[in-house]
């Protein structure tokens, strides 16, 4: 009697750690933000959320480099970043600052670090919204798209949509007047806008549509559209090579980095993003080049700073500080009762996904994570600031 009655016990209290366990988290694996989690959670989260992501839709590989870029590096202890990678959902951090290296932490190997390593690549997550924000400037100062300026219409794809017509900033500001079609990364219908061809949602959903109000609206469906407007206007036959050049040349990647796409008739990109922790590095430090050296390229990131878009500020995470939001960067960045100085872009991604670059400093941060429960006001902002 006695036996049965503990099993009992047993088994109703691991049936309820279970359900508590899991309360906090969505069907395919992602973690609420704003909760408590813990490590059962971080790790099946990590897993089906975030690896597997990369194997829901097809790749678009740029391969690795020839000669990639190597880090210099003068490495210091900082027991805080250590303190957060074992106590939060943190997985990797790594700070730049005058022309190397100084922090590169890791989760331990009995927490998360044995389930990805240097050359894994990592979601992005939203992080990607701001990579196709770079590759467009490069196609503008390559010739394919006019400018910022440009009135989008040469795409019949967007023919008879709030779309056509539209200034191409308008779109990567958030500002194009679609709030009563999307929201976030939901269709009007509740439905999950990247589980679709971008040609089904503009032909189901936008066929007919006039632009709204053009206030910020941040959503998932304008970087996927931009991303594809891009391919088409660098064409299919030269888009690979036009990628190569940035990611080879420039970048100078390690290891293979690819976009997510929906094979059709033709290829319906997503914008996100998946890079081994070092290139994530690499590609903000070619942001960085670029700004300090005034190319075209960084003339593009200055402009579209200058024609930001305002938004409300709620502080509560990185996303939510910012005030301003410049062709898919985030900017000027509040908490508490003060603000994050000097010229900085945040690349910001669900789950504590944070790439920051100070382009007065030259220093930037790049956080991975499975949740945003670490301190990213003294790891992201007070990292970055000019103060």
């Amino acid at each position: 009697m006695f036996k049965k009655t503990l099993m009992s016990l047993i088994f109703l209290t691991s049936t309820f750690i279970t359900s508590t366990t899991f309360a906090e988290m969505g069907k395919n694996g992602r973690i609420k933000e704003g909760t408590t989690s813990n490590l059962r959670e971080y790790r099946y989260s990590f897993d089906r959320y975030y690896l597997q992501d990369a194997k829901r839709d097809s790749k678009y590989t740029i391969k690795a480099s020839i000669k990639p870029y190597q880090f210099d590096k003068k490495l210091k202890k900082n027991e805080f970043v250590s303190k957060q990678l074992i106590n939060t959902g943190l997985i990797s951090y790594l700070l730049y600052e005058n022309g190397v290296i100084t922090i590169d932490l890791k989760s331990p190997a009995n927490r998360l670090g044995d389930m990805f390593d240097d050359n894994t690549q990592l979601n992005s997550q939203s992080v990607g919204k701001s990579i196709v924000s770079y590759i467009l400037g490069h196609a503008i100062c390559e010739g394919f798209i006019p400018s910022i300026e440009h009135e989008i219409n040469d795409w019949p794809l967007l023919e008879n949509t709030l779309y056509h017509n539209q200034r191409v900033i308008d779109l990567i500001n958030m500002k194009a007047g679609d709030g009563k079609y999307f929201k976030r990364s939901k269709i009007n219908n509740g439905k999950n806008l990247n589980n679709y061809l971008a040609e089904d949602i503009i032909n189901l959903h936008l066929r007919g549509s006039k632009p709204g109000r053009k206030i910020f609206n941040y959503n998932g469906f304008l970087p996927n559209l931009i991303n594809n407007y891009i391919y088409f206007k660098v064409g299919e036959k030269n888009h690979i090579e036009f990628l190569e050049k940035i990611f080879h040349e420039k970048i100078k990647i390690k290891n293979d980095v690819f976009f997510l796409y929906k094979p059709y008739i033709s290829k319906s990109f997503r914008s996100t993003f998946f890079a081994s922790r070092y290139d994530y590095l690499r590609i903000a430090r070619a942001m960085l080049i670029d700004w300090q050296n005034d190319t075209c390229v960084g003339k593009y990131l200055k402009n579209i700073l200058k024609q930001k878009a305002n938004r409300q500020t709620r502080k509560k995470s990185p996303f939510s500080s910012a005030a301003g939001y410049a062709g898919f960067f985030h900017t000027d960045f509040k908490y508490g009762f003060g603000k994050v100085s000097g010229n900085i872009f945040g690349m910001n991604g669900y789950g504590g996904q944070n790439i920051f670059i100070n382009f007065d400093t030259g220093k930037i941060v790049s956080a991975h994570a499975v949740h945003q429960d670490y301190d990213w006001k003294k790891l992201i902002f007070k990292a970055v600031d000019k103060k």
